[in-house]
């Protein structure tokens, strides 16, 4: 990515092994990353202490632009950002391609019963209005702000002075990092929420297992980003993925409502059913198959 850029200012006469123009560049870029980062954490931390959704997504556009802006005077160009315009096309066919594919491997996941239960989140729990409403957010605030952050500037910043794969690996790992505090204030009402409570071993293991895990994703969402040239394919990928798991979590706690027939032709004899057949034919007509 860093092969087609012309030579800067301080490059010329510092030879192939370096020299004080290098060192210094070196030693700018590496000021420039470490200030990016404090900001962006700084900015994490404080946008997740406000109550309401709209501050905390102004608060993370907010940071965005700054960190953008940051990048830019570093003179990364908006090509190397990702957000050139003759890159468009591509990343938004490769974003729709790979959305597709991850949305469908949610629905499978959540369609089988042996995986269902892993979808199940207090957070889907709520009626069509606030599903909606939560798919909004994801779509329009939460995706856009995290994309731009750290497969745009972030990942563009440290691209400036450093291999691919060293600024992959940053940025990545870093995405997984912004998910501890969220991850804390709601792993209670995730699917293994009733095995974590009082376990601070179990906690602390979740938390792990959670950044492992949005790491590994930061780093396909930044292959996306590397592969089409624009950060619109991670950004609609992303979108595709976190709006089918809270489409799915939905789902999964609709269908494990469901009443399972076995258990209610058993009637009385169901530790699920203690009324059923047996208060039907003591006389009460009004009495339901299965109601307690």
């Amino acid at each position: 990515m860093n092969g087609g850029k012309p030579p800067r200012l301080g490059d010329h006469g510092a030879g192939r092994g370096g020299g004080p123009a290098r060192t210094g560049k070196t030693a700018d870029a590496a000021r420039r990353w470490a200030g990016a980062v404090a900001f962006a954490a700084a900015s994490e931390v404080l946008a997740h202490r406000l109550a309401s959704p709209a501050a905390r997504a102004l608060a993370r556009f907010s940071a965005t632009l700054a960190l953008l802006g940051i990048a830019r005077t570093a003179g990364v160009s908006w090509a190397e950002l990702g957000l050139g315009r003759d890159e468009l096309g591509g990343g938004a066919r490769t974003g729709v391609m790979a959305g597709a594919c991850a949305a469908a491997a949610v629905a499978a996941g959540a369609a089988l019963p042996a995986t269902r239960g892993f979808f199940i989140d207090e957070r889907a729990a709520a009626g069509r209005g606030s599903l909606a409403a939560g798919l909004a957010r994801i779509t329009f605030a939460a995706v856009p702000a995290e994309e731009l952050t750290y497969r745009s500037a972030l990942l563009g910043l440290r691209l400036e002075d450093g291999p691919r794969a060293g600024a992959v690996a940053w940025s990545s790992v870093l995405f997984g990092l912004s998910h501890v505090l969220p991850t804390l204030s709601t792993m209670d009402r995730t699917a293994l929420g009733q095995h974590l409570a009082h376990r601070p071993l179990r906690q602390a293991a979740f938390v792990a297992g959670n950044i492992a895990v949005t790491s590994a994703a930061g780093a396909a969402f930044a292959w996306l980003r590397l592969r089409s040239g624009s950060v619109l394919a991670p950004m609609l990928a992303h979108a595709a993925l976190n709006d089918s798991a809270l489409v799915a979590g939905s789902t999964a706690r609709a269908l494990g409502r469901e009443p399972r027939p076995k258990q209610r032709a058993l009637g009385p004899f169901s530790q699920h059913e203690p009324g059923g057949i047996a208060e039907h034919r003591a006389g009460r007509p009004g009495a339901r198959i299965g109601a307690r």
